[in-house]
């Protein structure tokens, strides 16, 4: 259960820095877009995730919120019916910036059904990066230098959309994570175009990326991209894990009549 909550939570870092736009979302300012993702585990569908990104007006000042979500049953993908459980877990994580991708501040959590939560919570002001931790019951607290130069997720996000990744080109970048409250080193390292199966059963063109976290180097995080930078695809091959870009509707339709831990 650990290690999925790991891979899902780190998977919002690479979709911060590599969602894209989709149909309905052209009409929207370029920092506000809106992503569904279906995960399968072991060919079972075991949950999903929503990744938003929108600029809101605070005081006079644009700020740029990062919004990801992601609801997971390890169990399903043991179960014969496929009915989700109780034993469920989803992972918030918010993190705001200005438009020049400074951080300003980050929030995440983990609510495990029907275990305990944990919350973390952080904001950076004049070069420190002040946290507050929730969980057991305890309150702890704790400040640390932030690291010169390091942007935030949507950032990043931006200079992918504005210069997409071409066929054999690496490219390294530096980002903060909110989950671990550290910098993540992220490469993307393309391939060629192939020949990508989609959840629909439909083969689709697209570009193999194979992008690694310095947070997390053992895993390898294999995307598959179009030519705009539209991420369609994602498998975790070590973890027999494939998560679909999909429609709102799709993503939920296992767990729609389940609460929300």
């Amino acid at each position: 259960m650990q290690l999925c909550l790991m891979l899902v939570s780190t998977l919002a870092v690479s979709h911060f820095a590599s969602i894209a736009y989709s149909q309905q979302d052209n009409a929207k300012p370029p920092e506000s877009r809106e992503h569904w993702r279906i995960i399968y585990v072991r060919g079972k569908n075991i949950g999903y995730v929503h990744d938003a990104v929108e600029t809101v007006n605070r005081d006079g000042k644009l700020v740029v919120v990062n919004q990801h979500s992601s609801v997971i049953d390890v169990l399903l993908s043991r179960r014969k019916d496929g009915i989700a459980s109780d034993t469920r877990s989803k992972i918030t994580i918010q993190s705001e910036e200005t438009t020049d991708g400074d951080v300003l501040g980050f929030r995440y959590q983990v609510q495990n059904s029907p275990s305990a939560t944990i919350l973390k919570e952080g904001r950076v002001s004049d070069g420190q990066l002040q946290i507050q931790t929730k969980a057991n019951g305890r309150v702890t607290t704790k400040s640390k230098d932030y690291p010169n130069g390091v942007k935030g997720p949507a950032y990043a996000d931006r200079m992918l959309l504005k210069n997409p990744l071409k066929a054999n080109e690496t490219r390294v970048i530096t980002t903060f994570d909110p989950r671990s409250a550290n910098v993540d080193t992220i490469r993307f390292e393309a391939r060629d175009y192939e020949n990508a199966l989609l959840q629909d059963g439909i083969e689709k063109r697209l570009l193999h990326v194979v992008v690694t976290h310095s947070i997390a180097p053992t895993q390898e995080f294999h995307e598959f991209l179009d030519e705009e930078g539209n991420s369609w695809k994602t498998t975790v091959p070590s973890q027999d894990m494939v998560v679909y870009t999909t429609s709102k509707e799709t993503a939920l339709n296992s767990f729609k009549n389940i609460e929300n831990p």
